[in-house]
């Protein structure tokens, strides 16, 4: 196969592969809102980020994630102690993601052949002792690797539903108290490696950390198809 056509089949190929990974999956997309009286807080206040769950503060993927989110809130201009240490505020940090739900869908899958840029149909009749008989020529020249049509395979997936929540509370109330912030992340998609989207989780609510209190909208934080 010529180098040219090698090219323009696997951008083809890709172009397709694209459009069925958008269309089950279009991005790391989260519904995030945020209520908060920050702004009524001390600036002398400390702040301690721990897992809402208690299997949580025994995992190093939330001691991770609770390093991100510790230095998101120093980015805020919020004075947070290293865990362990007495603080004003505590920040309770929690995320999770379902089983997923099994889904169907319909991906058509390009057919390879000759395609002919110069293509020609004439027709002759002749008198046989049978009768008139038609004979159609096809004339073609020119010919290119190309996708000649589509076949239709069904296929299966699972949908995801994920979450990140953020309450931060006074210390001296406890968990039941009114949290000074609440912000709630959702998400559903194709990709069921929570670890591998809970980096763009962190950037969406590193966007919305401390924004307008009652702000609510949808952002996109990177990644496409299934992860």
């Amino acid at each position: 196969m010529r180098k040219e056509l090698m090219t323009f089949a696997m951008a083809s190929g890709l172009a397709l592969s694209g459009c069925v990974g958008s269309m089950v999956n279009p991005g790391s997309r989260s519904n995030v809102s945020v209520f908060h009286t920050l702004d009524q807080v001390p600036a002398s206040a400390t702040f301690t980020v721990v897992g809402w769950r208690e299997e949580l503060d025994n995992s190093l993927a939330f001691r991770s994630y609770a390093l991100e989110l510790s230095d998101i809130m120093r980015d805020e201009g919020l004075r947070v102690v290293e865990p362990g240490q007495p603080a004003d505020y505590i920040a309770y940090l929690d995320y999770g993601i379902d089983d997923g739900t099994p889904f169907e869908y319909t991906y058509y899958r390009p057919q390879w052949g000759d395609v002919f840029a110069n293509q020609s149909t004439s027709s002759s009749v002749t008198n046989t002792p049978s009768g008139q008989r038609t004979t159609t020529t096809t004339t073609a020249s020119n010919p290119t690797l190309g996708v000649t049509g589509y076949t239709p395979e069904r296929r299966s997936g699972r949908n995801y539903q994920r979450y990140v929540n953020i309450d931060i509370v006074s210390a001296a109330d406890g968990r039941d108290a009114v949290p000074v912030m609440e912000m709630r992340l959702t998400s559903d998609g194709t990709c069921g490696d929570f670890a591998t989207l809970m980096p763009r989780f962190m950037k969406a609510v590193e966007k919305r950390f401390d924004d307008r209190s009652g702000r609510t909208g949808r952002l996109t934080t990177g990644g496409g198809g299934r992860c």
